[in-house]
């Protein structure tokens, strides 16, 4: 099988809302980076486009910081017209201030509301227009989760999407184990639990190799049917 080009989003997004303070989440970045190692490893060319996190940046792959989610898009998009295919990993903040303040708002001046506007949707931008890329989605949900990883697999054109059990929440944002879910063609299910992400970041790989090797075939197919 010969090498992909892979990129990975990785870590949280910040949204500044003046100069000292901005929303952001929990997301540490492990799972990406696991990611992104993993790919590397197996001979893939990786682009790693990461969040503010304290990780270090992994040997070998190119890696593009950001730290909003316009400019994780902007960065993704830049590369993904070459990409075979694309990891999002990443937890972009969905909002971010309509209006940021240049100077820091004062305990006595701060509004009693925040307002917020929404961030692009990533995931489902690039859907749009993935034609033959192997696109991975993730999610975690506090409820019907299994539900809403199917809807957002179908609705956002993704091959995969990763779902994070809620009684795995709270390892889902650190180095530990934790157990998910892969949803995949077809809407099959495939639960991994209580395992390292290094470990599901490799059965992860697996899954988006033997999928880029079918979507191979399956072109390959189609040009001889065609002569």
């Amino acid at each position: 099988m010969k090498s992909m080009n892979i990129i990975v989003a990785a870590g949280p997004t910040q949204e500044p809302i003046d100069p000292v303070r901005f929303i952001t989440n929990h997301s540490t970045g492990v799972m990406g980076y696991s990611v992104a190692e993993a790919a590397h490893k197996a001979g893939h060319k990786v682009t790693l486009v990461t969040g503010p996190t304290h990780l270090k940046h992994p040997r070998g792959i190119s890696t593009i910081e950001v730290v909003t989610a316009r400019d994780m898009y902007k960065a993704v998009k830049s590369c993904f017209k070459a990409a075979d295919c694309v990891v999002m990993a990443a937890a972009v903040s969905d909002f971010r201030p309509a209006q940021y303040s240049a100077k820091k708002i004062k305990r006595a001046d701060a509004a009693h509301t925040l307002r917020l506007t929404r961030n692009p949707d990533i995931l489902s931008l690039l859907g749009q227009h993935k034609g033959n890329k192997v696109l991975i989605g993730f999610c975690m949900e506090t409820s019907q989760l299994i539900d809403r990883a199917r809807n957002k697999m179908d609705k956002k054109h993704a091959n995969l999407i990763v779902a994070n059990k809620i009684d795995a929440a709270k390892s889902a944002f650190g180095p530990g184990v934790t157990s998910v879910f892969i949803i995949g063609p077809a809407q099959q299910i495939v639960e991994l639990k209580d395992m390292s992400k290094g470990r599901i970041a490799r059965i992860i790989l697996e899954k988006i190799e033997h999928l880029w090797y079918k979507n191979e075939v399956n072109q390959a197919a189609q040009g001889i049917r065609r002569k």
